[in-house]
């Protein structure tokens, strides 16, 4: 018992005592300490490039044909209203990127999804859709939405658009996963049984229409030109007409995983923002 309090009790062995530790622990202690800074440096090195190769990953921007909005152009690199701004955004910012051409539904399941940094060019904006990704400032503002109908449709005398959409005889053709903006949303949502859906592009639809297999669908303005000179000889048949009460034209963002970093979003921001 003496000997056991001596030692609690004592800070440093008394000269000449032989109360120093045995060589046996002496080593011991001397290999941990020199294993236990190995493995937890490599642990930190590789934690720190982890970091840093997810923040330098470049952004994979998806879009797809659809003039005027986006297409490829004769330098391989997409061009169209929604990706001059978006470029002048990214080389302000120098933030590494790189252009990819892909369907729009398979740009949904990349951003709500998927894992890595991949943006889809020009979405609209809805609830559901910010409750599973992140959105840009507005990369363009749409003009009203219009009707596209077979060229001997008569004009249907509706005031309101809801009219138009209770009326069985003019089904209505969607495009699946598609948003026209809250208030044509929930109109569609309201009237089911007289919608069409569909997985085709804009000109496969447009072709459905001239076929018959619906009475009219929902474009952009901004799109006609570029539609019919894409469909030939079918453009004969079809016109674009007014739509009454549709809403002011919906603004179209780039639509981002939650893996992008919000301070990469906020940066495209500050530039989309000042025109």
């Amino acid at each position: 018992m003496p000997v056991s309090l001596r030692h609690h009790d004592s800070n440093q062995p008394r000269a000449g005592s032989s109360h120093a530790r045995p060589a046996t622990v002496r080593q011991s202690v001397a290999r941990q300490v020199r294993v236990r800074p190995w493995w937890v440096g490599l642990v930190f090195v590789l934690s720190v490039a982890g970091v840093r190769a997810q923040a330098t990953a470049p952004l994979q921007l998806h879009y797809q044909e659809r003039p005027p909005y986006t297409a490829t152009g004769a330098s391989g690199e997409p061009v169209g209203l929604l990706i001059e701004p978006l470029k002048r955004a990214l080389q302000r910012n120098r933030i590494a990127h790189a252009w990819v051409r892909t369907p729009s539904q398979r740009q949904l399941v990349l951003v709500q999804q998927g894992q890595g940094p991949d943006c889809g060019i020009g979405w609209f904006r809805n609830p559901e859709r910010e409750t599973r990704g992140r959105f840009s400032a507005p990369l363009y503002q749409d003009r009203p939405f219009m009707a596209l109908v077979k060229a001997d449709a008569s004009a249907p005398p509706y005031p309101e658009l809801a009219q138009r959409l209770r009326d069985s005889t003019l089904p209505l053709l969607t495009k699946e996963g598609y948003s026209y903006g809250p208030l044509i949303d929930d109109l569609i949502r309201q009237h089911p049984q007289h919608v069409v859906r569909t997985t085709a592009e804009s000109t496969q639809m447009a072709r459905m229409i001239d076929a018959g297999r619906a009475g009219w669908m929902i474009m952009a303005p901004e799109e006609a030109d570029a539609l019919f000179a894409s469909i030939g000889d079918a453009a004969r048949a079809l016109r674009l007409v007014p739509l009454p009460g549709a809403p002011p034209g919906q603004a179209r963002h780039l639509y981002c995983n939650r893996s992008v970093p919000a301070e990469v979003l906020e940066q495209l921001d500050r530039v989309l923002l000042e025109r």
